[in-house]
């Protein structure tokens, strides 16, 4: 009786709480095949709340109240479409059958996300671009970002600067290396999770022509997030243990005003790996105000402070004395751990943003945007003094074992230092007592903490304009300029109990200055001061872009332009004692023209057979890293310097069917006159350098091809089958220039370097990946996916493949050379091929209005320590002579990282 009286009351206060609610509703269907169209996005536009099609289509939107609203269905692989929406005071209002049509280059709602490996990028990992862009509903891009790039795989084996990316038109990549610096924004996934536009490879875009890589732009507004508060936590074992994020968005009110708020912390006392930390937050706030149907002014702000340690990469020799876990750049400092290597990034940015509807066919958008804060890493220096790191080479046992040394005694010494643990990590009170030794002496600090800085202060100004010339053909028209002033210095973080540093090169020769500002000599240095070097970059930007887009029955054309030019100085503000006339003050300007070309076509023969033909032709300016080669001591440059031409084509067949789609598609990229830029020893026959090496002239070639395949087995079961298989080399033999202290004027021309048909280092080039997944009609689901990877390659010493590397410029005798040992000795590296198995697991729950996840997934279920991410040839071994003894080769060998075996991320959220 209880019960049933419970029962009647609970139905009369829902009654009572649904009375004046209306509720809308409908099914969203494909066009061409009629069939239901799961998990596409529906937007009621003026209050910004979204909700997912189901397994059947079904939307639904609860408490809607009385006014004029525009519904608008997105998706992956479907054109936008758009329906006006009267409410009034009725209880419902169903809507029925909504039709959508397939289109495989619509604007794509997808999902970035990145791997740790590209917040933990450091000047020796190349910044992976693991899973940059390439996670979307698309088969191919979806697995290649979430099961292969787990492991360092790269789309194409593309560089992260091919990628442009955007906030609400503003270009976010670097102007030091072309680069996306994504930790800017790290922990805003609510913001980020769906952009407004994203391209894949030579897609068109409505908002720049784009590199070949894709653009991807983020539209902030919060009319166009869900309108919801979201709370989430994540627990993992990887760079952070713990994450914690909360938004709140009202969507836009009745008042025409809109308010964003959404904050982050991720952080870990110890990462995956001994002695790295992470500490990050983030904040971003969001502002609209429409003021009528035709203007709509937005404010963006938003950064992403962090601190990290980084880890070390080793030779074979370490891991095998030390373990595959092992990181040199830590040590114990009064019983905790202490890391030479902190990165450091807070760079803030706000934008306001106006959005014109000048009529029903045409819009401008129009941003101004200010972004400022530092980029800076610290580690150890010292000044008349040994070089700290257990990993020098001093403490190998093989160097004890190198012809001329012959010294087995203390080799083994070494050896069982390393194995039992006594030795291995920095060693910090000894830096503090031979510190204290100078103290005493009144000289000069032996040891210090020095933090490199990169402080950009950027101002732009982009306005795009979009209109209709006729109900079938769109016109883009979009100009940007940008002003970027970067400020370049090392500063003392930290004396380590030194009273001073001094400010002298201790590398200096006899009879040299030594002094790295001779404008104020022998300087004594103190915490907070800039030393060793300081400049400015100042580099200016514009462009101007315009495309057209036509739409038939059978056909869509697309073709764009965009001409741009860029321009750089740089400003010394010390005057280095090798470089009085390159050093100090402003340097001459360095100005590039540059133009590119895309047209895209899309042949529809019938609603389930397509193919998509993609040209792009474009050139490059070099980057402000490229054109300053050396920039930290002088303003040289190499002599010819030329923009880098990319010509690109792509040819796709696409295949839909109700329960089965499937793309094929084959690529070709070539990259002409682009350079590579890199720091190192260099041990020749002839000297030793500490350098900075260029090459210039750089061609490199990418083909291959991609396949992928999804076949829906049953309503709730669905198989992925995808593959790339490609192939990327360096295509000819690059000019070879090293930039160095030690070299007269600066430079020195080394003429070619022998790269052609060597593998570019760019991750696995070739992937494979086979998925099963279940969902269940009870909203949980369960998948396992089986990855193989191979052609995975060491990044090769341009220098050992020289003339000098075997002293033929100076010997051109050949005679002493054998040539099998030399191709043995240049023979590139090749990693393993591994397998991997990814699992990943979740559930959803719905009361009322509230929402509910859990998910899981688990990488390297197998626990595959063996597989090598990635590494690169030291450059330190740069003579025939020396790399013929076994031991000099095991010292000098090449550094790499390996993973880490199985890793997990738990993440539970709840929205309302």
């Amino acid at each position: 009786m209880n019960k049933l009286l419970l029962s009647v009351v609970f139905v009369i206060l829902m009654g009572i709480a649904l009375m004046g609610q209306t509720r809308v509703s409908g099914i969203v269907k494909d066009a061409s095949t009629g069939k239901e169209v799961y998990d596409l996005s529906v937007l009621l536009v003026e209050t910004g709340e979204e909700v997912r099609t189901d397994r059947i289509g079904y939307f639904q939107f609860v408490d809607v109240k009385p006014g004029t609203y525009t519904i608008r269905i997105s998706g992956t692989g479907y054109s936008r479409m758009e329906q006006p929406l009267m409410v009034g005071n009725e209880n419902r209002i169903e809507l029925g059958d909504l039709n959508v049509q397939f289109n495989p280059i619509s604007d794509t709602l997808g999902v970035i996300t990145l791997t740790e490996d590209e917040l933990d990028d450091d000047e020796s990992s190349s910044q992976s671009s693991v899973g940059l862009l390439q996670s979307s509903q698309d088969v191919f891009a979806s697995t290649a970002a979430y099961d292969l790039g787990a492991y360092w795989f790269r789309v194409r084996g593309y560089d992260n600067k091919y990628n442009d990316v955007f906030f609400n038109g503003v270009k976010m990549n670097k102007i030091d290396n072309g680069r996306v610096t994504f930790n800017n924004w790290g922990g805003l996934n609510d913001i980020t999770r769906r952009p407004s536009e994203l391209t894949y490879g030579l897609e068109p875009s409505s908002t720049a022509l784009g590199d070949i890589g894709g653009v991807t732009n983020f539209d902030t507004r919060p009319s166009t997030l869900p309108k919801r508060t979201s709370l989430s936590y994540s627990f993992t074992n990887r760079s952070y243990r713990n994450r914690v994020m909360a938004t709140y968005n009202t969507g836009l009110m009745n008042n025409g005003w809109g308010f964003t708020v959404s904050g982050s912390r991720r952080w870990a006392e110890e990462g995956r790996i001994e002695g790295t930390f992470y500490d990050a937050w983030a904040y971003y706030l969001g502002v609209e105000k429409k003021f009528n149907d035709r203007h709509t002014l937005h404010l963006t702000a938003f950064g992403a402070p962090n601190r990290r340690a980084t880890n070390s990469p080793n030779t074979q020799e370490v891991y095998d004395l030390a373990g595959t876990d092992y990181n040199s750049y830590w040590g114990w400092q009064d019983g905790e751990k202490r890391s030479e290597r902190v990165r450091k990034t807070h760079e803030p940015i706000a934008m306001l943003t106006h959005h014109w509807n000048i009529g029903n066919n045409s819009k401008l958008l129009t941003s101004v945007a200010y972004q400022m804060g530092s980029d800076s890493g610290t580690r150890l220096d010292w000044y008349k003094a040994n070089n700290p790191s257990p990993t020098y080479y001093r403490n190998m046992p093989s160097f004890y074992l190198q012809s001329g040394q012959d010294n087995p005694a203390m080799a083994e010494m070494f050896t069982n230092m390393w194995k039992d643990g006594s030795f291995g990590q920095l060693d910090w009170t000894s830096l503090y007592g031979m510190n204290h030794l100078r103290n005493l002496a009144g000289k000069s600090a032996a040891y210090v903490l020095a933090e490199d800085f990169q402080d950009d202060k950027t101002l732009t100004v982009s306005t795009n304009f979009k209109t209709k010339i006729e109900s079938n053909i769109d016109l883009v028209m979009a100009v940007t300029y940008q002003n970027t002033k970067s400020e370049n210095y090392r500063e003392i973080a930290d004396l380590l109990g030194g009273n001073f540093f001094s400010n002298v090169d201790d590398f200096a020769d006899a009879g040299q200055s030594g002094q790295f500002d001779s404008m104020n000599p022998d300087r004594e240095v103190k915490e907070g001061d800039r030393y060793e070097y300081d400049y400015e970059i100042n580099r200016q930007y514009a462009d101007f872009f315009i495309q057209t887009k036509a739409n038939w029955d059978w056909l869509t054309w697309t073709f764009g332009a965009t001409v741009s030019n860029t321009s750089f100085y740089r400003e010394g503000n010390f005057q280095h004692y090798l470089y009085m006339n390159d050093s100090y003050g402003k340097s001459k300007t360095y100005d590039f023209w540059n133009f590119g070309v895309k047209t895209n076509f899309l042949f529809k023969f019938d609603g389930r057979n397509f193919i998509a033909l993609n040209g792009q032709y474009s050139t490059n300016a070099p980057t402000a890293d490229e054109v300053f080669v050396n920039a930290r001591g002088n303003s040289l440059s190499v002599p010819d310097l030329k923009n880098a031409q990319i010509m690109s084509g792509e040819l796709s067949y696409i295949y839909r069917a109700p329960r089965v789609k499937a793309k094929a598609t084959g690529f070709y990229t070539l990259a002409k006159d682009e350079m590579e830029k890199s720091f190192g020893y260099i041990d020749n026959e002839a000297q030793t350098y500490f350098a900075a090496e260029l090459l210039n002239g750089v061609d490199k070639q990418y083909f291959g091809t991609e396949l992928a395949i999804e076949a829906q087995v049953t309503t709730a079961i669905s198989v992925t089958a995808v593959a790339s298989i490609g192939q990327y080399t360096y295509n000819n033999n690059p000019d070879y220039y090293l930039f160095s202290d030690d070299l007269t004027g600066g430079y020195k021309d080394f003429g070619k370097t022998y790269l052609k048909d060597y593998k570019l280092s760019n991750g696995p080039q070739q992937g494979y990946s086979l998925g099963i997944e279940y969902r269940s009609p009870n909203y949980w689901w369960l998948g396992v996916s089986g990855n193989y990877l191979m052609a995975n390659y060491f990044d090769v010493s341009p220098f050992n493949r020289t003339r000098d590397f075997a002293d033929l410029a100076n010997n051109p005798d050949t005679n002493f050379i054998d040539e099998g040992t030399l191709r043995s000795l240049l023979k590139q590296h090749q990693t393993t091929d591994e397998f991997m198995l990814n699992v990943n697991v979740g559930k959803t729950f719905r009361f009322g209005k509230y929402n509910m996840g859990i998910s899981g997934t688990v990488n390297n279920v197998l626990n595959n320590k063996n597989y090598i991410t990635s590494g690169f040839e030291q450059m330190r071994g740069g003579s025939y002579q020396n790399m013929l003894d076994e031991n000099y080769r095991t010292t000098f060998g090449p550094k790499m990282w390996y993973d880490q075996g199985i890793s997990y991320f738990l993440n539970v959220y709840f929205r309302f």
